[in-house]
């Protein structure tokens, strides 16, 4: 059994709690939270109350663990993943991983003195196994024409940005790397990169709000001969498909994150060609890391590790470079 540590006590921890839990593979022995009530209210939350509680990181980390999940404000991340790996812990960081490009080389270069450490995104989607059927159902269209990615939905964080504006969530702040473009559009990006592969050109048209944070905005993807567009946003809901334009046959999916229904349709025949399992959504990204961390140098692990390593790395620089093509900065860039 893997010992896993969690950092954070909001809903994406108790979910992906429940997700290590159902492989039975991991075994949850630490919860960290700046606040130690905070952390004892929560392990009593999702039934782990043998886990060991601390409010000092640095004890968290020492505690015995094998593995860290971190689901820390983003502008955390950084610090708290240095800290695990020079300390010989693995990482499991929640998307988006790291602030900018310079913090991902640093760490980079920290894995590098850490060879047997493994650090892993937690991109639910890249992991899901619709993603392969979708990725494979794009190669088969007659030709690609175009995509159209849709992932827009009100968060309740929203609220209490208008009711305290100068006293914002984490999400809404550029002081904790928040913003609709790195929580929600991590998800659209890994999609078309793993589909599409890397765009020639982008460009991020964003609605900002007053303190300089973006809200809800229009990515474009250029590529040779087709360009796709990805419509994100945090504080209004969108019924909208997802749909990926052949000539004559179009790929819809429900969410770009969920990946639960895709068809084909051709006129007017529409064929399923999966559907969602109906398991934790985070549950296959906690087999995979696991199945990586009991066997972390095996040909396959070791080559299916890099893949993902690189592809996160390719996602954050995407971030950074659409995230700057809309005028957005983070202080984390001026650390």
């Amino acid at each position: 059994m893997i010992k896993l540590g969690l950092v954070g006590t909001h809903w994406i921890t108790a979910q992906f709690a429940q997700a290590v839990l159902e492989t039975g593979k991991y075994e949850i022995s630490a919860i960290y939270s700046r606040n130690k009530e905070n952390a004892k209210k929560f392990s009593v939350k999702i039934q782990q109350n043998k886990a060991s509680l601390y409010d000092n990181f640095d004890d968290f980390i020492d505690s015995g663990i094998q593995v860290v999940y971190l689901a820390s404000p983003n502008s955390f991340h950084f610090e708290h993943a240095q800290i695990a790996i020079k300390h010989d812990v693995d990482v499991i960081v929640e998307k988006p991983s790291f602030s900018n490009p310079d913090q991902f080389r640093t760490i980079i270069d920290l894995l590098k003195l850490h060879p047997k450490i493994r650090l892993f995104e937690a991109a639910r989607n890249y992991h899901d196994p619709n993603f392969k059927v979708v990725q494979s159902t794009v190669k088969n269209l007659d030709l690609l024409q175009g995509a159209n990615l849709v992932y827009a939905h009100y968060s309740s964080r929203y609220d209490e940005y208008l009711a305290k504006p100068d006293n914002p969530p984490n999400v809404f702040t550029r002081d904790f790397s928040g913003g609709a473009l790195y929580d929600l559009g991590v998800y659209p990006l890994y999609d078309a990169l793993g589909w599409f592969g890397y765009p020639e050109k982008i460009d991020y048209k964003a609605q900002l709000l007053k303190n300089g944070i973006d809200a809800f905005g229009w990515i474009n993807l250029k590529y040779s001969g087709f360009s796709v567009g990805i419509f994100i946003s945090k504080v209004f809901t969108s019924t909208a498909p997802t749909e990926i334009f052949g000539l004559k046959h179009t790929i819809e999916i429900d969410s770009p994150s969920e990946l639960n229904q895709i068809a084909v349709i051709n006129g007017h025949d529409k064929q399923f060609v999966a559907d969602g399992s109906g398991r934790n959504p985070l549950f296959n990204e906690a087999d995979d890391f696991a199945r990586v961390l009991n066997d972390r140098f095996s040909e396959k692990n070791q080559s299916e590790y890099e893949k993902w390593l690189k592809t996160a790395t390719q996602i954050n620089q995407l971030l950074f470079d659409l995230r700057k093509s809309a005028g957005i900065d983070f202080p984390a860039d001026n650390q």
